[in-house]
């Protein structure tokens, strides 16, 4: 796992990122976007405008993270009526944004540190340490990567994190402690002299305290990942031993079978989007969904989301793109920009890991459509979308077979483990993981790159060295059984299980174009990622299958057939809030939830568009169905003439509101009798 840390500016602490890139230009780019956010955030505040600033605290997390700390610690030396009417807005949006008492937790704390100027000073005196240990981790980091240096940033920041928790900041404490992991992790330090308990534990701190203040961000999810993937690995401190328990059964056999062999590869760029049928969401001509690199007016800049050490993207002219690969701020590769796909390649890597990679982008058109609606998309003086797309590939033979690897997750290392993002679409809480895949033999059809994988007949460990410039493949002898899918409904596309405990890094595609069961390594099996699909081009028809918090597992025993059942019968899950004469179903809530627990998210060209049915509360019988509202223009003003809609309002209905008899109770089911991808969908009664 790629990681990194940034520190926007000395005056004001960033969240870490274990995304982006930290570098001058980025930081100054992370600047950028924190004043934006306060240049639409006071002004929306100024006029209790509650929807555009829940719509900024979502769109901004990072910032609106850090600029929630920055106002509490104003509030406790300096109060005053603004800013208690500002935080009063903050934590009513920020409820309704993340379901979260962040704000309110970060406010109570300050709240009491304003009376206690001991504490207040203590505080300083911690942030001001944490600031100079930063600056020297990343001197030591951008430079000679001294393992001594890490070790001392390391104690610094122990001692730190020590402070912050012993004064009860524990938002603080979990920045802190998360740059102790950092330091002994494997991104930055030679190989044997990580410390993978002491990043365990750590990551660990990091996870509970962000807790401790109910923040559950973007970094929240990658420590609380990482620190999850350490402890199944055993890294973590072992549970005390019950001398009553059962003696567990023998584990299934999974050893080497003969020594490892290390092959080299070639670097192979895609030449179009389909050349490889991949199991990617995104792998298609609907650009409008690819990922975006954002770049602003004239001069601005922007990063990919997750290419470690990748070139800056610029656009030094309102027609042009560059890439500034040393992020000096002079380009050395100026992109034609024609409305057309095309692909770039370039070097990534420093000394013996320097490797080619490439993406395949295209900008936006004037006439183009999205979720069916005309729009857009073209750049103008102010803005311009830089869509992208993996098409990098590196090739090898490994057991007389052929084998690509393709590096779909976009970090630059081809075979690497998958990275989850958050996309329109997606359901609060919910992020869609990208991950690279791999083409055996001589077809077309991508699986999911996996630690463990059968390649010609054998099973083998795979780990990527240098990047992906070679491949270990190490032979190895498994207890197996099979996986068979059982969907009631469209068949997907590509359905992946990821195997949990000591499968952790293994990923296998239920569909098979022969229609057999899959052969996978013994033990338990979750639902990772997959995808349905129907019609071609600007008729796609599609939507993501992703797991839920209780969607159920899968193990598979020695020699036996293990069915996965999921699909149909499909059921809503919503919310409505109830008033006296009128009950508002919450557009955003609606979701779509199959037969094993699983989610149907992102739902393209197949928006859902429910029947709500009203009853009195302990009656059979409901009235007269009524269709919620979807957005029918994505081009409607508001008198002030401001679009009405964005592409995020598109995905699910809107907010719609019903009447009902003054002062009833009542009870609601929402039905779609004939969705365009999953036919019936139907929700209980509540």
């Amino acid at each position: 796992m790629k990681l990194s840390i940034l520190l926007a500016c000395l005056g004001s602490l960033s969240a870490f990122s274990l995304t982006a890139a930290p570098t001058t230009a980025s930081a100054a780019s992370v600047q950028d976007r924190a004043a934006e956010f306060k240049g639409k955030l006071r002004p929306a505040i100024a006029i209790r405008n509650y929807d555009e600033v829940t719509k900024l605290l979502k769109s901004y997390q990072d910032e609106a993270v850090n600029y929630v700390d920055e106002l509490a610690a104003q509030m406790a030396s300096a109060n005053s009526d603004e800013i208690e009417k500002e935080f009063e807005m903050l934590t009513k949006c920020w409820k309704d944004a993340y379901k979260s008492d962040f704000v309110s937790k970060i406010y109570v704390y300050h709240s009491n540190l304003a009376t206690d100027p001991p504490k207040r000073k203590q505080r300083y005196t911690l942030i001001d340490q944490f600031r100079t240990s930063m600056q020297k981790f990343e001197a030591n980091r951008n430079g000679a990567k001294e393992g001594p240096t890490f070790e001392l940033c390391s104690a610094e920041f122990v001692a730190i994190t020590d402070g912050f928790e012993s004064i009860g900041d524990f938002f603080m404490a979990a920045r802190t402690a998360s740059a102790v992991a950092i330091c002994h992790d494997i991104t930055y330090r030679a190989k044997g002299e990580e410390d993978l308990k002491k990043t365990c534990e750590y990551y660990g701190k990091a996870t509970a305290n962000f807790e401790k203040v109910d923040l559950k961000h973007n970094f929240y999810q990658q420590c609380k990942q990482r620190w999850e993937w350490l402890v199944r690995e055993g890294f973590g401190a072992p549970a005390p031993a019950d001398p009553n328990a059962p003696q567990p059964p023998a584990p299934p056999k999974a050893e080497p079978a003969s020594a490892p062999v290390t092959v080299t590869t070639t670097f192979e760029a895609l030449k179009t989007v389909d050349e490889i049928q991949r199991p990617n969401f995104n792998a298609d001509d609907l650009y409008a969904i690819w990922p975006i690199v954002p770049l602003g007016a004239k001069g601005s800049s922007g990063v990919f989301q997750s290419l470690e050490k990748g070139p800056l993207v610029m656009r030094p002219e309102p027609s042009k793109v560059a890439l500034d690969f040393d992020r000096d701020g002079n380009p050395e590769k100026v992109i034609p920009i024609t409305g057309n796909a095309a692909v770039v390649d370039f070097e990534i890597g420093d000394g013996a890991e320097k490797r080619r990679w490439a993406f395949l982008f295209r900008t936006g058109i004037q006439q183009d459509v999205f979720q069916g609606l005309q729009t857009n998309l073209q750049p103008d003086d102010l803005q311009m979308r830089f869509y992208v797309l993996n098409a990098g590939s590196v090739t090898t033979n490994v057991n007389g077979t052929p084998l690509r690897v393709l590096d779909d997750n976009m970090d630059g290392t081809y075979g690497s483990l998958p990275k989850p993002f958050s996309y329109g679409g997606l359901s609060e809480g919910v992020y869609q993981p990208e991950f690279d895949c791999m083409v055996v033999g001589a077809g077309k059809r991508a699986r999911p790159w996996s630690k463990y994988a059968e390649i010609g007949g054998s099973w083998y460990q795979l780990e990527a060295q240098k990047g992906g410039l070679q491949l270990t493949a190490t032979p190895m002898t498994l207890d197996t059984g099979t996986l068979k899918l059982d969907f009631k409904g469209p068949a997907p596309t590509w359905l992946i299980l990821k195997g949990t405990d000591k499968l952790e890094g293994c990923y296998f595609d239920l569909v098979d174009p022969a229609k057999k069961p899959i052969a996978v390594p013994v033990g338990t099996y979750e639902l990772f990622a997959g995808e349905l699909r129907q019609g071609k081009k600007a008729q796609t028809m599609k939507c993501l299958i992703l797991p839920g918090s209780d969607t159920r597992k899968w193990t598979v025993k020695a020699g036996q057939e293990t069915v996965v059942a999921l699909g149909g019968p499909f059921k809503f899950e919503f919310a409505f809030e109830a008033a006296d004469e009128a009950v508002t179903v919450k557009g955003k809530s609606v979701a779509v939830i199959g037969s094993a627990r699983e989610r149907y998210e992102r739902l393209w060209n197949c928006v859902p568009r429910p029947e709500v049915s009203i009853r009195k509360a302990g009656t059979k019988k409901g009235g007269k169905p009524e269709r919620m509202g979807i957005v029918m223009d994505l081009l409607e003003r508001n008198e002030d003439g401001s679009y009405k809609y964005t592409e995020m309002d598109t995905w699910r209905p809107v907010d719609s509101a019903f009447k009902i008899a003054k002062g009833e109770a009542i009870e609601v089911q929402i039905v779609e009798k004939k969705n365009k991808l999953l036919g019936e969908i139907e929700s209980d009664w509540k």
